[in-house]
């Protein structure tokens, strides 16, 4: 009995053996990769995986033969999606360095583009240049964000007649309804240089005649039975820094300032996400570009670069500037809810931010004060159709810490038709219920309602509608907006309000084969006025570019306005003509400059006046090894007094940057920036790993300098030492 009750447990473990065998093949057959990834795209371990052919050149040509034989390949697992090119081009010809995360966008790189909708709502793009570095944005029908980023791995190879590139991509980066079979939409991408010229091209050729790009993609991806990784990750940072300034003559230190705090997100589906984030530091890795404002009446605008901000940043884009979320100032707490299906968007973000930007908007300025807390929500819904129509709703609101809150609410609606034409249209009503407090330290008016913050309460309105049509050769758009004296946007950026304006561009191109590549010719009309009717301004513009071998670009600008009305002051039949030109010979060299001259009001002077402006800059690049770059820029302001030639004021600011690349996520930078109008030196070492979007450590610090009228020395005025980690825990 013993000897059968042996022989049967024998049998049952071999039957469990068995059993663990086969399960195992197929878990591994379920994970295990479709291709060896190592960055050798061989077309016999792709030959049983679709194959796309990258063969037409969008711009400057017009549908015309790649220059380039460019072939995809797609092949995908459970979890990940593989996506590899083969890129011919002659080693002479090829344009790519080692460079940090989305700045390899003039280089050499190709792109996987995808629509899981179909819809033409959106697209995510994905791609590497020939030299590894990571490249992702997202497209809408009508616009671009190079800010939004996924994870991914990429491998890169450089032979003797091209580059080579395999990425592999999680499925769970895409918002989509899972079915036991799906179809995405799909389409692939090349810049190229070619015979002195930048060149883009597609897998498919475009319809001119047709205002939605995105609708027209052909290619369609087919994936069966795949069970994508939900999204759970978590972002803890801790920062650390301290800072100097002078006192006494010398400079001295306060004490070191720690903070940490954590981000993260869930998928709670692959159509939905929660993200959040507690305490954050959203100090920027590089300090933003200096503007000149000398001349300047309203608000300066500052692009969003904090990465919490960004995911989702198209659904709440609008022409009127409804969301503008660095208004968000300096969050404690904020979580960000984002679903997307077959029909439908929504959009929520809640926050408590413990420093309130306030900026009230007038007709010939703005105002602008910073107070204490406040809780602020941005909520947004879409019922989404094909070709990217859509109708929409917007909310915001902001209640203040103390009293007082901002409310907004909008409409809106996206819409193409005929192929060829597209319209737009968005109402704002804004309900604004003053704190009271000191924020706004200004006298003055608006609509008999005081800048000063007293409590006051009164609503406004804001409308804006276009239509456009694009055909092969011709560019046709007309608008119409408004905005009411009183009407706010708490987290928003409407900063000139009391207007009317009414506006008509046409547009010419001309697409050629020879010296001449291409020639855009265009006529702007304008007229804006006032709610008492008074025309504020009113104008023709005409524009003129040329695309020419070599990557020569130039273009110049004439405007005539009929009037430019300023506080009274009303001056007529102003004139002013600016010039461009940029220039690529090589990878080496990136050059370009601009000039303006012309009538311009001296909106600041103790008496306004019109004078003789005269504008220049440039803005150049030079890539001395494939790990190497300065960048420096030069940008010139100055106003005269049309009788005399007399000097109201003249200023630049120049700034270099120095970047030393030791592979795609390891840096060193140094940036130096000279502003003449405020006598300063602004300095900025950094040293930078960056092995993905999210984790991140840098150490660096910043230094300030003024120079004293006396003795016409700089001293050191300022100094701050800083390092941060984060690292993203999850995937």
């Amino acid at each position: 009995m013993s000897r059968q009750v042996y022989k049967n447990s024998d049998r049952c473990i071999k039957y469990v053996y068995l059993f663990l065998i086969i399960f195992s093949l197929q878990i591994y057959g379920q994970n295990s990769e479709p291709i060896n990834f190592d960055g050798f795209v061989n077309a016999q371990e792709w030959a049983n995986f679709p194959s796309y052919d990258i063969s037409y050149e969008i711009d400057p040509g017009n549908n015309t033969p790649s220059f380039y034989n460019t072939k995809a390949y797609v092949a995908y697992s459970k979890t990940h999606m593989y996506v590899g090119f083969n890129a011919e081009v002659p080693k002479d010809q090829l344009r790519s360095s080692i460079r940090n995360r989305d700045e390899a966008f003039e280089d050499d790189h190709v792109m996987i583009c995808v629509d899981t909708f179909g819809d033409g709502r959106n697209m995510i793009c994905i791609g590497s240049n020939a030299n590894g570095s990571q490249l992702d944005m997202k497209f809408t029908s009508h616009d671009g964000d190079s800010s939004f980023d996924v994870i991914y791995d990429n491998k890169a190879q450089i032979s003797d007649n091209g580059y080579q590139v395999e990425m592999k991509i999680p499925f769970s980066t895409f918002q989509f309804k899972n079915t036991a079979a799906l179809k995405w939409k799909a389409s692939f991408y090349r810049k190229t240089y070619a015979n002195g010229v930048k060149r883009e091209n597609l897998d498919f050729q475009i319809d001119r005649n047709n205002a939605c790009v995105i609708c027209q993609i052909k290619s369609e991806l087919v994936f069966k039975n795949i069970k994508p990784n939900l999204r759970f990750n978590l972002l803890p940072y801790v920062y650390s820094g301290v800072e100097g300034q002078v006192e006494d003559n010398s400079l001295k230190y306060g004490k070191p300032e720690f903070s940490i705090g954590i981000s993260g997100r869930a998928d709670l589906s692959l159509q939905t996400s929660l993200e959040y984030t507690i305490n954050p530091d959203f100090s920027q890795v590089e300090a933003d570009v200096s503007q000149i404002d000398v001349n300047a009446t309203f608000a300066l605008f500052y692009p969003e670069r904090r990465p919490f901000f960004n995911e989702g940043a198209d659904l709440i884009q609008t022409e009127l500037n409804t969301v503008y979320t660095r208004m968000i100032n300096k969050p404690l707490l904020s979580t960000k809810l984002i679903h997307q299906d077959n029909k439908q968007r929504i959009y929520w973000l809640a926050a408590y931010d413990t420093k309130t930007a306030y900026i009230i908007g007038g007709e010939n300025e703005s105002y602008s004060g910073k107070g204490n807390e406040n809780f602020s929500n941005i909520l947004r819904y879409y019922k989404t159709y094909d070709k990217g129509s859509n109708i929409g709703a917007l909310i915001t609101n902001r209640i203040l810490k103390g009293g007082g809150n901002d409310h907004t609410f909008g409409l809106s609606g996206r819409h193409q038709f005929l192929e060829s034409y597209t319209i737009n249209i968005e109402l704002n009503k804004s309900i604004t219920n003053e704190p009271k407090n000191d924020w706004i330290d200004q006298d003055g008016f608006i609509k008999n309602r005081s800048l000063r913050l007293d409590g006051e309460s009164y609503s406004g309105d804001a409308v804006l509608f276009d239509l456009s049509r694009t055909t092969q050769n011709w560019e046709s758009f007309i608008g119409y907006e408004q905005l009411s004296p009183l009407y706010r946007t708490p987290l928003g950026f409407a900063i000139q309000n009391a207007s009317k304006s009414i506006y008509f561009r046409q547009n010419y191109i001309y697409y050629g084969d020879n010296f001449i590549q291409k020639v855009i010719l265009g006529a702007d009309i304008e007229w804006q006025f006032n709610y008492d009717n008074i025309q504020k301004k009113g104008g023709i513009e005409l524009e003129g570019e040329l695309v020419m071998k070599n990557n020569l670009e130039t273009s110049f600008t004439f405007r005539h306005k009929f009037n430019n009305e300023f506080e009274g002051f009303n001056p007529k039949n102003l004139n002013s003509l600016s010039w461009r030109m940029g220039y690529s010979p090589s990878e080496v060299i990136s050059l370009r400059f601009g000039i303006g001259i012309g009538d311009e009001i001296g909106y600041n002077l103790e008496e306004i006046a019109l004078g003789d402006k005269l504008n220049f800059g440039t803005f150049n690049s030079f890539q001395l090894s494939e790990k190497f770059r300065i960048s420096p820029s030069l940008r010139y302001n100055e106003l005269r007094n049309k009788l005399d030639g007399s000097l109201y004021y003249k200023g630049y600011i120049t700034r270099i940057n120095f970047n030393y690349q030791f592979n795609r996520d390891f840096s060193i930078r140094l940036i130096t920036e000279y502003d003449d109008f405020d006598k300063t030196i602004f300095s900025q070492p950094l040293i930078k790993w960056n092995p993905n979007p999210f984790t991140l450590f840098y150490v660096g610090g910043n230094i300030g300098y003024s120079r004293a009228e006396a003795n016409k020395r700089f001293t050191s005025e300022s100094s701050q030492l800083y390092f941060k980690l984060q690292y993203l825990i999850g995937n």
